[in-house]
């Protein structure tokens, strides 16, 4: 089984971080790329750079869709997914819902913890489109951005804490790719199920291809 990931940013620490966590979900046999655009935005705040990253993603979909049994977007609030899925002809799966989806099975209601606040709007309208905001109870931002995520972590870990803390949800959710890998930390702080979606969705994507869906 070969799974492509692509993660919507241009920030190489992020790809890498990505490929880690994504590759440890990665049942044996299972083959994980991880891929960024060649082109667009590096980082990824307001709706101008979502909407521009969505074409240098849609690009790389095309590109490297041979072979590929299922595909994961790996940006939180992005569009494309739809897009994504008429060129793929595999299962295309957004951490913007794989997220969401496994939170609503462990609580009643969940909250995002995103990255700055520009991208609250953005996650929150994204949310909407996919008729799951029904359940969130709010999307909060730690105000660091994808390079500080990945690029200072352990003050970023705290920072994630600080904030999961006062979620009104009882699952929180890390609404960023750059927080990848974070879940257990903040899970053992905060005394909450702490999801995060790129494991969940790939171990989705494993779970549709081996259902024949």
């Amino acid at each position: 089984m070969r799974i492509l990931v692509v993660n919507p940013n241009r920030v190489d620490a992020c790809t890498e971080l990505i490929r880690t966590v994504a590759t440890a979900a990665a049942a044996p046999g299972t083959e994980v790329e991880v891929t960024h655009p060649a082109s667009g935005p590096v980082v990824l705040s307001g709706q101008n750079e979502v909407l521009r990253s969505a074409i240098g993603v849609l690009d790389r979909v095309e590109s490297l869709r041979e072979g590929a049994d299922a595909i994961v977007l790996a940006g939180f609030g992005e569009p494309g997914r739809e897009a994504a899925q008429e060129l793929a002809g595999v299962p295309v799966l957004d951490i913007t819902e794989c997220g969401p989806a496994l939170a609503q099975l462990r609580g009643r209601r969940y909250t995002v913890v995103t990255s700055t606040e520009e991208a609250v709007p953005v996650v929150e309208d994204r949310l909407h489109t996919l008729h799951l905001d029904g359940r969130c109870a709010e999307v909060l931002a730690t105000g660091l951005g994808v390079p500080d995520l990945v690029g200072r972590r352990e003050e970023a870990q705290s920072v994630v804490i600080d904030v999961a803390k006062r979620a009104q949800g009882d699952v929180v959710v890390l609404g960023c790719g750059g927080m990848a890998g974070l879940a257990p930390a903040v899970a053992e702080a905060i005394g909450r199920p702490v999801v995060d979606p790129v494991p969940a969705a790939v171990e989705l994507a494993q779970t549709l291809v081996r259902l024949g869906q």
